[in-house]
């Protein structure tokens, strides 16, 4: 068929291409061929039988590659070299291993004879699905590398890398090296862009060669999957663009050679490198953490091969320059950050001076304002107010954009550089405003309170220069159909970009941000001053309601325990259903969450009461760590943020100390530093001080008596210096906190538990930078032989047989209680009776001599306290030498109370809710009971809609819902929205779950955005 003369190409812009570019299939992966400058095998792992060769082995060992199928790898090498290989195999990691050398002697025939011939090889290993790829590359001129003289070269390389000051310099000097070490007639670094285009930033070549340097190569000229293998390798070799392609036989195996060296070539590639005129060439990777950063594109114009040491030490350096070539973004990217702090703390500095006059305020920092974030105009919108400074779009075009922006943005920053492809309207006013920065504070819709800041930047159309026309790159078939192929040219093309401004900066958006904030902080300056009028008066009343609140523990924690324990019960019957089992789950972590709340508050209670006591234990504090890093991972990891922990070698692995109390503390600390971090890190740090008594840690039996410093850092928002005082007083918070969530309790709470362990937390921040909370607690180093072995519980099913039957007094107020616990102990197999009141629990073991009683604390008529005395002198009277084991039952918060029962001579105590492992486990050391254990049963799943609502979520629900939920949110009303959401229809459970965890995660604003009227 002739071709479609009539046929043209679509207009396409660069982006489309690239678009379209993504869409096409290219198997690289398994070509079914490899280069002939080295012999492939694909060998069965077990026992090195040859399963697939390339062709071009007979050239090298005389012996067609048909025949070698099925053979053991012995018919070509001696058996103390196969030996070696199967050795190599143990390891996992194969690349340790490479490379090798093998050497075979074969015989050849000439008129005088049968002559032996040796060859050496130099062997590279990997594994597949299919077994062992075993990669042979013949040294025709074997000559001794020197190891040494590499790392004196790589010394030299890296050095010259690390004294570079600039991203620049560090790009020059590094094709300057590899091109030293490679003697390429070209070397280029090649950075790849946002739209994964690349342009060339570095070149070191031939002086009579022309420049490619400053040219941009389009995405298509790399396809997605020839990307992934730069991503995967860090190096690929073509010695030769216009080598024979060596078939692998058997040919309809096909076999995944991406990390094979002698993978063969795409032909486009081949193509592509003929038409540039090249005749061999390497590419390095450059990789920035989870993403290709660029290549070092080698070219040579005649055919080169390097050896695979110098591969390897190019591929080293590519390693380096990595990291390097990310330390100086860094460094370039924190210039440049700190440029605009500047101009940041002067604007926060006089909001917060002046914030009843925020738009005066904003129009006499006009300057300050456009330099924030380099714009040419911007316009302030405050409650329907406009004010317009600098090259703006008209009033009515503005308030155009900001409607736009209300409907179609749900984000806290908006930034585009090209605002005409999101709204055709904005074309009109493209040379004031392409690109826009915007934030906005909605606080009442109803009553149209918003405030909106936009920094505009006008057209700025641009020259691209690219290597020959991006549009070569497509053509159309004989049958019409669109199709990749090389560009034929590479000279100079120039594309012209309109309608797009200079983009917006990481840094510019940052700033933005923090601008919102502090927008946000003068907007609401009238509740801070509101807040401090009433802060002496709640100090007062704190003192009264810590009080109230110990009162309330019994009240609190008893149905608790209910709810908690009939929980577990009811987890017991292996007939309910998955859907029942995640039902209790979901009642089991909302108790569970709600003793938490209880729990977190009463420490404060006793704090201020008086009643904090250590409870020292021994414990591997290494394990206490990390158990908290792996705590923060995935809420860091879903910020963005990079979590580090790191403690000194020196630190013990065991201790003795409050572990509850020290656990608490750097969870407090951790988190705090995690909830108000938006980018960079948070770390978490340890180091030991000995105590002039001891040198050594651990080395004795006998406890040393150490200082342990935990530092926790972070890159937030900083803290003011006079605000340091303040956040370390209960119920008081910074201007940051009491934007989030939180009671203002955790550093209070943090620091009473670092004073009572003999330390103290202090801070040092500086704003826009981060802060560092360091804690300094008092606590022993002991051997790893005091430290008590951890145990996993096990699911108790009943006992084991030939034991007495126990019998079992719960004395106990509460019904829910004590059906509980009796349906609990009956269900193993206890001999179980019951009372209500303190004399009846001694009318019963008068009568019936139980082996163990469960003494409630609290009863009427007579105390549990008062009972147990009473029948330990009973006991005593009767000289008989028995003794009932009773352990009490308290619900009370503070630790006097608890001990009181053991005054009173109750063996031991248990605090409630409690669960049956305790219950259990309390009676197997007191009584000697031996229970049989259910085997471990996987945990229920709980399917939690982690994806949010959306607007079309919403629409199953009433219009009259519908805006008693947006007036909630808009009062913060939780209480409300938590009975508003238990309206929803059974069968939306999805939905429920995920407006509670908005509400849970005070996302009141997602919620006002999405229930407003539209």
């Amino acid at each position: 068929m002739k071709p479609l003369k009539s046929a043209k190409l679509p207009e396409l812009t660069i982006s489309e291409l690239m678009m379209w570019s993504s869409c096409e299939q290219e198997s690289i992966l398994s070509p079914g061929y490899i280069q002939p400058h080295g012999i492939l095998l694909l060998l069965q792992e077990a026992d090195l039988t040859i399963l697939q060769v390339s062709e071009n082995i007979e050239s090298e060992f005389q012996v067609a590659a048909s025949d070698l199928l099925g053979q053991p790898l012995q018919y070509l090498f001696p058996p103390v070299q196969v030996k070696k290989i199967l050795n190599y195999l143990a390891h996992d990691n194969l690349e340790a291993c490479n490379p090798f050398e093998l050497k075979t002697s074969r015989c050849y025939t000439t008129q005088a004879g049968k002559h032996p011939k040796s060859q050496l090889f130099k062997g590279i290993m990997h594994r597949t699905t299919l077994g062992v790829i075993l990669e042979l590359e013949p040294q025709r001129s074997p000559k001794y590398t020197n190891p040494i003289q590499f790392y004196h070269y790589l010394k030299t390389s890296t050095a010259h890398l690390r004294n570079a000051t600039s991203l620049t310099e560090v790009a020059a000097t590094l094709a300057k090296e590899v091109r030293a070490m490679t003697g390429f007639d070209r070397v280029m670094v090649y950075q790849f862009q946002a739209d994964l285009s690349g342009v060339v930033i570095a070149e070191e070549k031939q002086p009579d060669l022309e420049s490619y340097l400053g040219l941009h190569y389009p995405a298509i000229d790399i396809p997605t999957t020839a990307r992934k293998l730069f991503y995967q390798n860090w190096l690929r070799m073509i010695p030769d663009i216009n080598y024979q392609p060596v078939p692998l036989i058997p040919a309809n195996k096909p076999l995944d050679l991406s990390a094979a060296g002698l993978r063969g070539v795409a032909p486009p590639h081949v193509e592509y490198l003929q038409n540039m005129g090249v005749a061999a060439s390497m590419t390095i990777s450059l990789i920035d953490e989870k993403k290709l950063w660029g290549l070092i594109a080698c070219h040579h114009y005649t055919p080169k091969l390097i050896d695979y040491e110098t591969r390897k030490a190019c591929e080293f350096l590519g390693q380096f320059a990595s990291i390097e070539l990310a330390h100086q973004q860094d460094q370039e990217l924190s210039f440049y950050r700190a440029q605009v702090k500047s101009i940041q703390d002067n604007l926060r500095q006089a909001l917060l001076q002046d914030s009843n006059f925020i738009e005066q305020v904003l129009i006499r920092h006009a300057n300050n304002l456009l330099a924030l974030v380099h714009a040419q105009g911007a316009a302030i919108l405050l409650d329907q107010q406009l004010t317009l400074i600098g090259q703006t779009p008209t009033e009515a075009e503005v308030r155009h954009l900001v409607t736009w922006l209300v409907e179609h943005n749900r984000e806290t920053v908006f930034a585009t550089d090209t605002l005409s492809s999101l709204d055709p309207v904005a074309s009109q006013f493209k040379q004031q405003a392409s690109g826009v920065l915007a934030i906005s504070i909605v606080l009442n819709h109803t009553k149209q309170k918003s405030y909106h800041l936009l920094w505009f930047r006008p057209e700025q159309v641009q020259t691209v220069n690219w290597a020959g026309n991006p549009h070569d790159a497509l053509s159309i078939n004989e049958i019409g159909q669109l199709q990749l192929s090389p560009r034929k040219s590479f000279e100079l093309w120039k594309e012209t970009v309109r309608e797009r401004s200079t983009a917006w900066q990481t840094a510019e958006v940052e700033a933005a941000l923090e601008m919102r904030n502090t927008l946000m902080l003068a907007v609401l300056e009238f509740s801070q001053v509101a807040l401090e009028q009433t802060a002496e008066r709640a100090a007062i009343a704190n003192r009264a309601k810590s009080q109230f609140l110990a009162k309330m523990s019994h009240e609190l924690r008893t149905p608790l325990n209910a709810i908690l324990g009939f929980t577990q019960l009811m987890h017991r019957d292996r007939s309910l259903s998955d859907e029942f089992r995640n039902h209790l789950d979901i009642v089991s972590r909302s108790g569970e969450h709600l003793l938490t709340l209880i729990n977190d508050v009463l420490e404060m209670s006793k704090i201020e009461a008086g009643q904090m006591v250590l409870t020292p234990s021994c414990f591997d504090l290494h394990r206490l760590i990390y158990s908290i890093k792996n705590l923060f991972a995935l809420k860091a990891s879903s910020k963005g943020l990079e979590l580090i922990v790191d403690f000194h070698p020196a630190l013990p692995q065991y201790i003795c100390g409050d572990e509850g109390k020290l656990r608490q503390l750097l969870i407090n600390l951790l988190g705090n530093a995690i909830k108000f971090t938006s980018i960079g890190h948070v770390a978490l740090y340890a180091k030991v001080v000995a105590n002039s008594q001891s040198e050594t840690f651990g080395s004795a039996s006998t406890s040393n008596p150490i200082t342990i410093v935990f530092k926790v850092e972070d890159t937030g928002p900083g803290i003011p210096h006079q605000e340091f005082g303040a956040i370390f007083e209960a119920f008081m918070q910074t201007e940051k906190g009491r934007q989030a969530q939180g009671t203002g309790l955790g550093l209070s709470i943090s620091r009473q538990f670092a004073r009572l362990m003999g330390g103290d937390i202090t801070v040092q921040s500086v704003l826009e930078q981060g802060s560092i909370f360091t804690c300094q607690v008092e606590l022993s180093a002991i051997d790893e032989i005091d430290v008590l072995p951890t145990t996993t519980p096990r699911y108790v099913i009943g006992q084991e047989p030939g034991q007495p039957t126990y019998r079992i007094l719960i004395a106990e107020d509460n019904l829910e209680n004590r059906q509980l616990m009796v349906k609990l102990l009956e269900t193993i197999g206890f001999e179980v009776r019951t009372a209500e009141t303190g004399s009846e629990a001694i009318e019963i073991w008068q009568d019936w001599q139980p082996h163990l009683i469960w003494m409630d604390i609290q009863m009427p008529v007579m105390h549990g306290d008062e009972a147990t005395r009473q029948i330990r002198a009973l006991e005593k009277a009767r000289a008989n030498n028995s003794h009932t084991k009773i352990i009490a039952i308290t619900a009370n918060a503070f630790k006097n109370d608890q001990e009181a029962s053991l005054q009173a001579g109750c063996d031991d105590y248990i605090a409630k809710p409690f669960s049956e492992t305790v219950l259990f486990d309390k009676m197997a050391y007191y009584l000697g009971v031996r229970y049989r254990y259910a085997e471990e049963q996987p945990k229920s799943q709980v399917a939690v809609s982690t994806q949010l609502p959306t607007a079309q979520d919403l629409q199953v629900m009433p219009l009259e819902w519908m805006a008693q939920v947006h007036e909630a949110a808009l009062d913060l009303d939780d209480a409300r929205l938590y009975e508003l959401i238990r309206k929803i229809p059974t069968d939306r459970q999805e939905l429920s779950l995920a407006l509670t965890t908005l509400v849970d995660n005070f996302r009141f604003e997602f919620l006002i955005d999405l229930t407003q009227p539209r």
